[in-house]
């Protein structure tokens, strides 16, 4: 068993400056868990006291049902692997991964095994003599997970571990990240800023926000049911588009009205919203770029002026003012026809629309969820 729990931790620093508030999460057994949020949220100071390097404020830790606030991170039976690799530079890569069984004063013979079963599985073994400055940065990343892996450890801790790698190298070693967690049976806690890390990696996602967690669920709840605007803004690329609008009810159906366009919202939606008996109100509503078409018609339809539009291959981003908001649509190319490019052209006319199951809605004061 490999179970973290934090109950109500709180971080705060000289100054009364606290990086986290009243942090509640139960990891399960074998569960890869990504904390995510932008820069300064407290990610990776949570991360920092799960692993023993910073000292909790307030509240209590458990691994396997022991409390480990006050015990020294060598004892915590848990690896960390770092952002900038934390290499030693004068080590051979077979060194560094055996520098910490060596400690333990294991046998050479199964220092050995262990260091060539983690290479083998990274696929570092032709690596093992070179020095860490004779590698690319994905082969040291590589070295560094290595490390980690050998120690068989409880809990295997990531702190941004991909963010120094171009973008090619990233999308590969995610693979691998994803392909090592199939392989090694342990319980994952993984830092990222990058909400597509944080999508395809995570079992569930924590989301983070000024130090406060603002929703915890599986990639799919988050995108599907974010729980106020910062979720729905933060996860999904490219970011979700916000409008003012009206929610109407009339008898006891629920429309969306946006400029000439009026949209009844699908039965799970009225059902969400009778529950909490909500009322005709203004709102923030949220349309996702990739939920929006493209109409030939005026009737019915949002009206908006092409600003800029980037040709991706498979799809075009058509970056568009309407309603006075800057809006991103995605449309694919497959669905269009003839000389489409010209229907793009700056200060372009379209018209679009959008189905009830994708409207997203939101309080404008409390920026909370209306469907709860």
């Amino acid at each position: 068993m490999s179970t973290v729990s934090l109950q109500h931790i709180k971080k705060t620093y000289e100054g009364n400056v606290t990086a986290v508030h009243d942090f509640n999460l139960e990891i399960a057994d074998k569960e890869f868990i990504v904390l995510v949020g932008p820069s300064g949220c407290g990610k990776s100071t949570t991360l920092r006291m799960i692993a023993g390097l910073e000292d909790i404020t307030d509240g209590d830790m458990f691994i396997d049902d022991t409390r480990v606030n006050d015990v020294e991170p060598k004892d915590r039976d848990i690896a960390m692997v770092f952002q900038n690799y934390a290499l030693y530079p004068h080590m051979s890569v077979y060194e560094n991964m055996a520098f910490a069984l060596k400690l333990r004063k294991m046998p050479k013979d199964e220092i050995d095994k262990a260091v060539r079963q983690a290479a083998e599985i990274l696929d570092i073994t032709t690596y093992l003599d070179r020095k860490p400055k004779a590698l690319s940065g994905g082969q040291r990343q590589r070295v560094a997970i290595g490390r980690a892996i050998v120690r068989n450890p409880k809990v295997f801790l990531m702190d941004e571990p991909l963010s120094n790698l171009d973008a090619k190298l990233r999308n590969q070693m995610r693979a691998e990240i994803i392909k090592l967690r199939q392989r090694i049976d342990t319980t994952f806690v993984y830092v990222t800023h990058d909400q597509t890390e944080a999508m395809t990696l995570g079992d569930r996602i924590v989301i983070m926000k000024d130090g406060l967690v603002q929703q915890i669920g599986t990639p799919q709840e988050v995108f599907d049911h974010p729980y106020n605007q910062f979720v729905a803004g933060f996860i999904g690329t490219p970011q979700m588009n916000f409008y003012q609008a009206q929610l109407v009810k009339e008898g006891d159906k629920y429309a969306v009205k946006l400029a000439d366009a009026t949209v009844v919202l699908s039965d799970e939606k009225q059902a969400n919203l009778a529950k909490n008996n909500v009322q005709s109100q203004a709102i923030t509503l949220g349309v996702r770029p990739e939920h929006i078409t493209l109409e030939k018609t005026t009737a019915g339809t949002v009206s908006g002026t092409v600003g800029v539009s980037e040709m991706m291959g498979s799809s075009i981003y058509l970056h568009v003012t309407a309603c006075e908001k800057d809006t991103v649509i995605i449309v694919q190319t497959r669905d269009l026809e003839g000389d489409y490019l010209k229907d793009f052209a700056a200060n372009a006319t379209i018209q679009f629309s959008f189905p009830g199951n994708v409207c997203h809605l939101f309080d404008p004061k409390t920026e909370l969820n209306l469907e709860g």
